[in-house]
């Protein structure tokens, strides 16, 4: 019985991203991993743009398509195994003891796949065995990932899914230093430890340092505008102390060179209180944003008004697949609309929704999204009937009382019963258009605004942040604003 380990390079990565406290990852696996007693050869995986140090090394191949079926047959030829696990290259942290538990279990149970639901990515394998890739026929088509195909007909083949303590699920960790947030955090735990941990004490190590989590911010909304031409029945604005104006083109580019200076992956949402499409200077500051290479999306929060043929033309102009367009309509035909957004608009949202569909190409780039309210609950099936007719995905939102500040009309709560440290003190940054930051998006007024960007940098307000999401993680909460009052703090955005 012949096992195998393949050390998988992910597109677009170099040896720099391979390298953690002055250790080059691959070859310390190899090394971790060729003196398990199942383990046969360790072969290393990587696309043709990699020229690192490990080109030409033993058992180093370059892979010329994806990790499909016709990737896995021809692996499983050339190298003669009869079970293979496929371990990601940038996996600092992987437990050699896990993978050997890993192994035992699928040699035991004679299992065509096996992989972990519950352990973070870089602390775990797959394991293929050929006769699951002799039972897969091959296509001409383009297949996903062999893994994607086994969890999408899990009953079709025989699967071992394997568990081991502790569950971290709800941190939504990996271990991976190709991602730059995920190694910041690596690094920030190596820091405090000195050395890999086992996974027995990745939780507790967390638990005893949430600020290791605390690493940048990762999604802001932004409040380019607070004017808007509607009066929807569920909208803050009207109480708030007075209407918020437009974002000075200053403040947004003082707000994204902030942001480079964490060099960190972040995604912008343009929302608040107001229509950003209102903001004279829109179309600027959004292709200002799509300039910044470390952004990861530039989501448009929008109730559509004018979201017509220049919002279109700029789509196509822009050919930028970070784009991503959110419709709010809370209605199913013009007579709900005027009852729920104050005046009558639909059959014209409609219209701007239909042609913005066409200019993103049917990217799955535009959704509709409703709030699942009381008012919307008598037509909510036809709208998802009539919008997956046009081939427009919906978000159906809960709502967001801001601390009690509007009306709830909500007709079910869907809060945990247990709570977790609030993923917005953790990630998130709300901006309003002053360019004051929030304490979070509950903050809508900015009554407990962190700091402005007028006068301090976006670093220096985010490291004033930390102590508040240390004390949450705690379960020490805020009292201002009134942290107990919210259920948003286990809603997660991109």
């Amino acid at each position: 019985m012949r096992v195998d380990v393949l050390l998988h390079i992910d597109d677009g990565l170099a040896d720099a991203d391979l390298t953690v406290s002055g250790e080059f990852v691959p070859e310390a696996l190899q090394s971790a991993l060729s003196v398990l007693d199942a383990v046969t050869s360790v072969h290393i995986s990587a696309p043709p743009s990699y020229a690192g140090v490990l080109t030409g090394k033993p058992g180093f191949r370059v892979r010329t398509d994806r990790d499909d079926i016709a990737f896995w047959k021809r692996l499983f030829a050339e190298t003669g195994a009869d079970h293979i696990a496929l371990v990601y290259a940038d996996s600092p942290f992987l437990d050699p003891d896990i993978i050997r538990d890993m192994l035992d279990v699928h040699l035991r149970y004679l299992a065509e796949f096996t992989y972990s639901e519950n352990l973070p990515r870089g602390y775990s394998c797959e394991i293929i065995a050929h006769e699951l890739v002799r039972s897969v026929p091959e296509s001409n088509a383009a297949m996903l990932p062999l893994s994607e195909v086994v969890r999408s007909n899990i009953n079709q083949f025989d699967v071992e899914l394997y568990y081991r303590d502790p569950d971290i699920r709800e941190k939504r960790l990996s271990f991976r230093s190709g991602d730059r947030r995920e190694r910041r955090v690596i690094e920030n735990i190596l820091s405090i430890t000195g050395k890999k941990p086992p996974y027995a004490r990745i939780g507790e190590i967390i638990n005893a340092n949430p600020q290791v989590l605390c690493v940048g911010p990762s999604y802001l909304e932004i409040e380019l505008s607070g004017r808007c031409e509607l009066d929807c029945v569920f909208c803050f604005r009207k109480k708030l102390a007075a209407e918020h104006g437009d974002m000075e083109p200053a403040v947004f580019e003082r707000l994204l060179e902030g942001l480079s200076s964490f060099g960190l992956p972040y995604s912008l949402c343009f929302g608040g209180s107001g229509e950003p499409l209102m903001h004279g200077s829109f179309y600027e500051l959004s292709s200002r944003a799509l300039r910044e290479p470390l952004l990861k999306n530039l989501v448009v929060e929008t109730n559509g008004l004018l979201a017509g043929e220049n919002l279109a033309s700029f789509v196509r102009s822009a050919g930028d697949a970070r784009l991503r367009f959110i419709v709010n309509l809370n209605a199913i035909d013009p007579s709900t609309y005027a009852a729920l957004h104050g005046s009558d608009h639909f059959d014209q949202v409609n219209r701007n929704v239909l042609s913005l569909r066409e200019a993103l190409g049917g990217a799955e780039s535009l959704y509709v999204q409703i709030l699942k309210i009381n008012e919307t609950e008598p037509f909510l099936d036809r709208y998802y009937d009539a919008w997956e007719k046009n081939g427009v995905p919906i978000i159906l939102q809960k709502q967001n009382t801001f601390l009690g500040m509007i009306e709830d009309r909500r007709y079910s709560d869907l809060s945990p019963l247990d709570r977790i440290p609030c993923w917005h003190l953790q990630r998130d940054c709300y901006v309003l258009s002053d360019g004051r930051v929030g304490f979070c998006r509950q903050d809508v007024d900015g009554v407990f605004a962190r700091g402005t960007l007028a006068d301090e940098t976006l670093q220096a307000i985010w490291e004033k942040s930390l102590q508040s999401f240390v004390q949450d993680y705690r379960g020490e909460l805020a009292s201002r604003p009134d942290c107990r009052s919210c259920d948003e703090w286990y809603t997660f955005n991109l």
